[in-house]
C-alpha cells in the first residue's frame, strides 16, 4: 500500500497496515530551521515564488517523513488577496495577519469573487501545487484554505461584524457568500492542480460565542457548500477546528467531511462516536516544543490508542520546533503497530 492509498484507505474509515502522519501545512506548520537550512531555501522569498514554495514543501516530506505534502505554507493567503494586511514574516517567523482590509464591510463583500484567484499569492499557490504534483506525483497533497469562519474575523473587526449585523441581519449570509463563492473556485482550483484532499482551517472556531453570538455556528451550511465542491472534483475533505471543547465538535454534526481534525484536548475516540468520522489526532504544541523526542512519541502512541485514525502535530509551530520531534512522529507509525 503506498502513501496515497493510506491515506484515502484511512479517510474512508478502512484498516490500513500503519497510521498515516500527516504534515497538513497551512495552519499546521511542518517547515522547520534545519529544513530551511540544509536546503537554503530562503523565507520569506519561498511564500512569493511558486518554484521555492513547491521545493521547500517537496524538502519537508523528504526529510521529515510525512505521508503527504501540504500546500502553501501558511493561512494568511486568502486574506491578503481580499486586501487584509500581512506582515509576511522571514527567517525566524511565519506570516500573520496584522492589519483589517481598509475596505468597507459591504466592499469585501461585494469583491469576494472567484475572480480573486489572480490576487495576490493565490497565482503562486497554484502553481506551487502543479509543480510539487510533477516532482513527487505518487505523494498525497493537500491543499490548505483558511475556513470562512476564520476568513471573516480576519477581514472585520468582531464589534464591527456585530453591530453591521443588528443593523442588517442578512449582512452575514451576503459577506458568507461571496466568501464561498470565492473558497470554492479556489479549492476547485487547487484539485485541477493535482490536490487529492483539501483541508479546511477553522481556528476562529476557538473564539466561542462572543457577546451571544457564535460566528462558528453561523458558517456551518455553506461550510457544506465547499465540502460540495471539492467532492465534485473528487478529493476529500477534512476539517480542522482549533479549541479543546467538546461544543465544537457536536457542531460538527452538521458538517459534510470525511475526516474532522482537533486539537490535543479533544478526545478522539468520543469524537469519533459523535461524528462517525475518521479523527486526526494530535500531540499539545508545547509537548512538541519543549519536550524530548522520547516524550513526543509517548503522547503520539497514546492518541493513537485513544482512537484517533491519523496523527498530525499540533497547529501554530513555529520554525524553531525541533526537526526531530516531528521526525519521531513520523517513525512512530513505522515502528508501532496499534
Amino acid at each position: 500500500m503506498d502513501r496515497r492509498e493510506l491515506i484515502l484507505s484511512a479517510l474512508e474509515g478502512k484498516p490500513t497496515p500503519r497510521f498515516p502522519v500527516l504534515g497538513p501545512g497551512g495552519l499546521i506548520n511542518v517547515v522547520t530551521h534545519e529544513v530551511l537550512e540544509r536546503f537554503r531555501i530562503p523565507l520569506p522569498a519561498a511564500h512569493y515564488s511558486g518554484v521555492m514554495m513547491a521545493e521547500l514543501a517537496v524538502a519537508c516530506y523528504d526529510t521529515i517523513g510525512f505521508d503527504n505534502i501540504g500546500l502553501p505554507l501558511c493561512l494568511t493567503v486568502e486574506a491578503e488577496a481580499l486586501g487584509a494586511r500581512v506582515d509576511i514574516g522571514d527567517g525566524t517567523t511565519l506570516p500573520r495577519i496584522t492589519a483589517f482590509p481598509q475596505a468597507s464591510p459591504e466592499e469585501i463583500a461585494a469583491g469576494a469573487l472567484p475572480a480573486l484567484l489572480n490576487h495576490g499569492r493565490i497565482p503562486q499557490v497554484l502553481r506551487a501545487l502543479e509543480l510539487a504534483h510533477e516532482m513527487r506525483p505518487s505523494a498525497p497533497l493537500i491543499g490548505n484554505l483558511a475556513g470562512p469562519a476564520t476568513l471573516v474575523s480576519s477581514l472585520i473587526r468582531p464589534s464591527v461584524l456585530l453591530e453591521l449585523i443588528k443593523k442588517d441581519p442578512g449582512f452575514l449570509d451576503r459577506l458568507l457568500e461571496g466568501l464561498i463563492s470565492f473558497l470554492c473556485a479556489y479549492a476547485e482550483a487547487m484539485v485541477e492542480r493535482g490536490a487529492d484532499i483539501i483541508m479546511i482551517h477553522e481556528p476562529a472556531a476557538r473564539t466561542g460565542a462572543y457577546l451571544g453570538f457564535d460566528l462558528f455556528t453561523n458558517v456551518l451550511p455553506y461550510l457544506n457548500e465547499l465540502s460540495r465542491y471539492a467532492h465534485l472534483g473528487g478529493a476529500k475533505l477534512i476539517l480542522h477546528v482549533c479549541g479543546g471543547r467538546m461544543e465544537q465538535v457536536r457542531m460538527c454534526r452538521e458538517t459534510v467531511m470525511d475526516a474532522y481534525s482537533f486539537e490535543a484536548e479533544v478526545d478522539p475516540a468520543e469524537a469519533h462516536r459523535i461524528l462517525g468520522k475518521p479523527i486526526i489526532g494530535t500531540v499539545p504544541a508545547s509537548l512538541v516544543h519543549y519536550f524530548p523526542p522520547e516524550m513526543v512519541l509517548e503522547e503520539t502512541l497514546l492518541a493513537v490508542r485513544r482512537g484517533a485514525a491519523m496523527i498530525s502535530p499540533p497547529c501554530g509551530l513555529g520554525l524553531d520546533t525541533p526537526f526531530q520531534n516531528l521526525r519521531i512522529m513520523k517513525e512512530a507509525s513505522h515502528r508501532f503497530r496499534i
